[in-house]
C-alpha cells in the first residue's frame, strides 16, 4: 500500500436487496470502520441502521431515478458510472456482483476486489431468463448488450491487485472468464443468530429472491408434487408465475423480518436450496440451526453441504429428481449438532479473521482495520 496515499474506502454495485452480497460489504464497513462508502443507490431505510448514510456516496442518479426497486431497469448505466468513478484512497476494496470491481484507483494503492460472481446477466444470460417472466423486449436487449458487457468485463477485471472470490465455484468462473488467478474466502453467516433447535414442525423452507435462476419453480412444483407443506419467503419479479404453480400445501410469506426468518429456521424440517448458488448463505444459516438441506448438487452447495450428514443432493435440475431428495432425506436420522458444528466454518468472525490476515499479509496499516 503506498505511503502516499492515505485511508480506505469500500466500493459497491448498490445497497437496494438485502442479500448476500450486501452482507458482506456490510462486514467491510464495520472492518473499515473510517472508509467512505461509494455505491449507486443506497436505500437508508433499509441499510441505514448498518452503515452510517454519513460515510456512503452515490451517483447523481439515485435523485433523479426515484425509489430504489427500478435500479434493474438501470442496467446500461452501471458501466460507465463505475469505469468513471476514480478513488484516491491507499486501501480499495470493491464488493462486486458486475461492476464495482471497475473503479478507477490510482497506480500505487491498492484495490481488492471481492468477486461474488463474473456478472451473471453478462456472462450466463440463458440461465438469467431461463424460465422467467421478463419480456421479449429485455430478452432482446439483453442479447444486444451481451457482447457488449462482456468486453467490458474483461477489461474492467483487470484493474484490481487482488481478487477474493467467496467461493470455490466463483474461482473457477474467474479464473475461465477473466483468466485470472485468487483466493477463496467465503462470506459470513452469523451463526450465533440461528441457535441449535430440536423443534419441527414440518415444513420445508426456502428463503430467496424471486429470480428465475434461483429455480425457486423447482421447490414450488415439487412440494405440490409431493404434498409436503412449504413456505416460500422472499420477494421477486417471479412471484406471480411462483404463486401460479402453486398447490395448496405451499405458503408465500413475501419478505419478512430476520427475526421471523430465525423463527422459520428454527421450525422447519428441512431448507431447499433449488438453484445453483455462487456460495448460498441461507442454507449455511439453516445448518447453523441444526436443520439438513435439500440441494442441488452444485455451486457452493458442494462447499458447504455434506452428503449423508447435512444434507442431501439432487443431480437433475428438475422436480421429480428434487421430490426424490425431499424423499430421501426423510429417510436419514440426522444429527442436529453435527450439523450446527459444519456451519461454524462459516462463521463470521471466520470471515473477519481472513480478511484482517490478508489485510496485514499485504502490508494495510493497522489502524485502517478494526481489531479483533
Amino acid at each position: 500500500m503506498s505511503a502516499r496515499l492515505s485511508g480506505a474506502a469500500i466500493v459497491h454495485d448498490y445497497f437496494v436487496q438485502d442479500g448476500g452480497a450486501e452482507r458482506c460489504a456490510v462486514e467491510f464497513a464495520r472492518l473499515l470502520p473510517a472508509a467512505t462508502v461509494h455505491t449507486s443507490f443506497f436505500d437508508a431505510e433499509r441499510f441505514g441502521d448498518r452503515i452510517d448514510p454519513g460515510r456512503v456516496r452515490t451517483w447523481p442518479l439515485q435523485r433523479l431515478a426515484g425509489p430504489t426497486e427500478r435500479f434493474r431497469a438501470l442496467l446500461p448505466f452501471y458501466p460507465p458510472y463505475f469505469e468513471t468513478l476514480r478513488v484516491r484512497r491507499g486501501l480499495v476494496v470493491s464488493s462486486s456482483s458486475g461492476f464495482a470491481h471497475a473503479v478507477r484507483t490510482p497506480p500505487d494503492a491498492l484495490h481488492v476486489a471481492y468477486v461474488h460472481t463474473p456478472m451473471r446477466f453478462g456472462w450466463d444470460l440463458d440461465g438469467y431468463f431461463k424460465g422467467s417472466s421478463y419480456s421479449l423486449p429485455t430478452r432482446l436487449g439483453g442479447r444486444v448488450l451481451r457482447p457488449l458487457l462482456q468486453r467490458w468485463d474483461r477489461r474492467a477485471a483487470a484493474r484490481p491487485d487482488l481478487l477474493i472470490a467467496n467461493s470455490g465455484t466463483v474461482q473457477e468462473r474467474i479464473r475461465r472468464l477473466w483468466g485470472r488467478p485468487s483466493e477463496i474466502i467465503h462470506p459470513p453467516v452469523d451463526t450465533d443468530e440461528f441457535p441449535l433447535s430440536e423443534r419441527d414442525d414440518g415444513f420445508l423452507l426456502v428463503a430467496s429472491r424471486m429470480l428465475a435462476y434461483r429455480r425457486l419453480d423447482l421447490a414450488v412444483e415439487a412440494a405440490t408434487r409431493l404434498g409436503r407443506d412449504l413456505v416460500v419467503v422472499g420477494e421477486g419479479p417471479e412471484r406471480r408465475r411462483l404463486e401460479s404453480l402453486a398447490g395448496p400445501t405451499v405458503r408465500f410469506l413475501g419478505h419478512v423480518p430476520r427475526t421471523e426468518l430465525r423463527d422459520l429456521m428454527a421450525l422447519c424440517h428441512a431448507y431447499v436450496l433449488p438453484g445453483l448458488e455462487d456460495f448460498g448463505i441461507a442454507p449455511v444459516e439453516a445448518m447453523a440451526a441444526g436443520k439438513p438441506v435439500v440441494a442441488f448438487h452444485g455451486g457452493g452447495a458442494t462447499e458447504t453441504v455434506v452428503e449423508g450428514v447435512t444434507g442431501v443432493f439432487f443431480d437433475h435440475p428438475d422436480a421429480r429428481s428434487l421430490a426424490e431428495a425431499i424423499n430421501a432425506l426423510d429417510s436419514i436420522n440426522f444429527d442436529g449438532a453435527a450439523i450446527r458444528e459444519n456451519a461454524r466454518r462459516f462463521d463470521v468472525e471466520v470471515f473477519r479473521a481472513k480478511w484482517r490476515a490478508l489485510l496485514q499479509r499485504e502490508g494495510v496499516d493497522p489502524l485502517l482495520y478494526s481489531a479483533p
